[in-house]
């Protein structure tokens, strides 16, 4: 009954899925004695009430002196309650390193509170307690059992609402997480197949139709492929690292050859690790930072490095550039921020985007993530 404040904290901690006690962990077990002592004297009052309500109390007294037993119900109720509700406070700063060590705890708080209001009560001489040993027993054991059953009943209560807002919280992640993936796909069809990309490449095409066909036939043929690679992956939520290299490979074949010789690439990617499961457009968008931001403000051009290795149960993918470094590459753009928003949600604190400088010159922009199969085809 007294320990209703408790239990909810109780599933605080239990929440916060701990793997050791921690200052954080016992305070969710302490009580207030400003919310605690005010409920277990209303909850006493309450509990007294039960003296008015038998028949022959009114049938032998008179009003006056049913009062007047009323109130030294009330008293002998508060007094045990209130010695509870203080057992109950002490227990909840003691320190336990499991939820079932704070429940013996709890459990045995209430045992001792209301021996020692029950013993009090006879010290005292109160008229309503009766000093018997078997009558204080009695009473201790009826106390016992009511805050046991009330504690259980909450229990219940609140490990189904724990449950439902479980659920709850699942369901917000997952639609959080479709809100992204869907926020990404927009992100990527206004950055990646922007109009400029495709009027440009387009030109190109008819440009050298007229004056290399053999190029111009190479570059339609690779923008035809990055077309058929991108639009089912804004369709689809998952991908794999080989699905997202052959989407690369296409979108720099395009680029290569409108950059007249100023691009050079490399992959090196084990084939064993084609199938994992990637985010989608997420090498895309770094591949495209290294050429807009790196290598196309220089003269001369540079080299797009795409690598991908095993480290334990992680796999890294790395977008190495030689071009002009941080000071063109910020790394607060929106679709940085959007690979890492995504990342944090699919993956928490495993998947992490790393951007570092490059030797002997650009940036070294990392995808670390746990491996995981794909469904896709590699």
């Amino acid at each position: 009954m007294l320990s209703l404040p408790l239990k909810a904290r109780r599933r605080s901690a239990k929440r916060a899925n701990a793997p050791a006690p921690s200052a954080g962990a016992h305070q969710a077990w302490r009580l207030p004695p400003a919310t605690v002592l005010p409920w277990s004297v209303l909850i006493a009052v309450a509990m007294s009430t039960q003296f008015l309500f038998q028949p022959f109390v009114w049938r032998n007294w008179p009003l006056d002196e049913v009062l007047l037993g009323w109130s030294e119900v009330v008293r002998d109720r508060v007094v045990v309650a209130l010695a509870i509700a203080l057992a109950l406070i002490g227990a909840g700063r003691a320190p336990a390193r499991t939820p079932a060590g704070h429940a013996l705890l709890l459990g045995a708080a209430i045992v001792f509170g209301a021996a020692v209001g029950e013993v009090a009560l006879v010290a005292f001489g109160a008229l309503g307690a009766p000093g018997d040993a078997r009558s204080v027993f009695g009473r201790v054991l009826r106390w016992c059992v009511i805050a046991g059953s009330v504690a259980a009943m909450f229990f219940l209560w609140r490990r189904t609402a724990d449950a439902n807002a479980a659920v709850q919280a699942t369901e917000l992640r997952r639609a959080q997480t479709e809100r992204q993936i869907a926020q990404a796909r927009l992100q990527a069809l206004r950055s990646q197949i922007e109009p400029h990309f495709l009027f440009n490449t387009l030109a190109t095409v008819r440009r050298l139709h007229h004056t290399e066909p053999g190029q111009g036939a190479q570059l339609l043929a690779s923008f035809l492929d990055y077309l058929r690679l991108t639009l089912p992956t804004l369709r689809d939520e998952r991908s794999t690292l080989g699905q997202e290299i052959d989407l690369v490979q296409a979108y720099l074949g395009v680029v290569a050859v409108r950059m007249s010789g100023r691009l050079q690439v490399s992959f090196d990617v084990p084939a064993e690790l084609r199938g994992v499961e990637f985010p989608p457009l997420s090498i895309a968008t770094l591949v495209e930072n290294a050429i807009k931001h790196g290598i196309a403000p220089l003269p001369a051009g540079g080299t797009v490095h795409v690598q991908a290795r095993r480290l334990g149960a992680v796999v890294e993918v790395s977008v190495a550039d030689t071009g002009v470094g941080f000071s063109g590459l910020g790394g607060s753009g929106i679709g940085l921020a959007n690979i890492r928003a995504r990342l944090q949600t699919l993956y928490g604190e495993q998947g992490v985007l790393v951007l570092e400088t490059n030797q002997p010159s650009g940036v070294r922009a990392s995808i670390r993530l746990p491996e995981r199969q794909g469904g896709g085809a590699p």
